[in-house]
């Protein structure tokens, strides 16, 4: 073992597991601990059955791996906040999250989660991984996608497959398998680039930025 100690961050949906499996290869080719956090934002009691298989899953993939599962609720949607006080805990030197939305650069310069957690971790390293990357096996864990409308609530952004409301933009939205609510990725043309915004229950929970084109499948 060295000083290094690996931390991986997830949140719910189909990219945790490769997350994970990037911190495990990580930690075996430095011989150091692993430690993976999720942050809710509900008691696990509350959490539907999908949720629980996510996080069942990853508890198992983790400790099989040797490595520690940590859940913390934090109702306040400040999970920056969450993941960067347990890595000072644990002492961390390296972070791994996963980042759809934007380039990094976009993420530092107008502030996100990454932003947030470079501030106050200080000398912990932070690996980012795009969805981008992952979605060569996209049609492994989601359904064809459908086109829908993005329109805007005082919750937030919403998707809708038939709205009389104003309509934001149009993409195409690409569900979870085997779940009953709108869970998945939303596919949007935003700066001129393609990019994947993760849905729960029909919510937007990445940041909608930039110059919003409409899109197709």
């Amino acid at each position: 073992m060295n000083d290094e100690k690996i931390m991986v961050g997830v949140y719910y949906g189909p990219n945790g597991e490769r997350l994970i499996r990037r911190g495990i290869r990580l930690a075996q080719l430095l011989q150091s601990p692993l430690y993976v956090i999720t942050v809710l934002n509900e008691p696990v009691s509350e959490l539907d059955m999908q949720q629980e298989n996510y996080l069942n899953s990853w508890k198992k993939l983790t400790e099989e791996a040797g490595g520690t599962f940590i859940i913390e609720v934090d109702e306040n949607d400040e999970p920056a906040v969450v993941i960067a006080e347990v890595a000072l805990q644990q002492q961390i030197t390296q972070l791994i999250i996963g980042q759809s939305a934007q380039s990094r650069w976009q993420e530092i310069t107008r502030g996100s989660i990454v932003n947030d957690l470079l501030e106050q971790l200080g000398a912990v390293d932070i690996h980012i991984v795009a969805v981008q990357r992952m979605k060569a096996r996209l049609e492994e864990t989601h359904e064809d996608g459908v086109e829908v409308d993005v329109i805007r609530t005082p919750a937030g952004y919403q998707i809708r497959y038939e709205t009389n409301q104003p309509v934001v933009t149009q993409g195409v939205f690409f569900k979870d398998q085997h779940t009953d609510f709108d869970n998945g990725l939303l596919k949007l043309s935003i700066n001129g680039e393609y990019k994947y915004l993760k849905v729960f229950k029909g919510n937007l929970v990445d940041p909608l930025e930039g110059d919003i084109q409409h899109t197709g499948s």
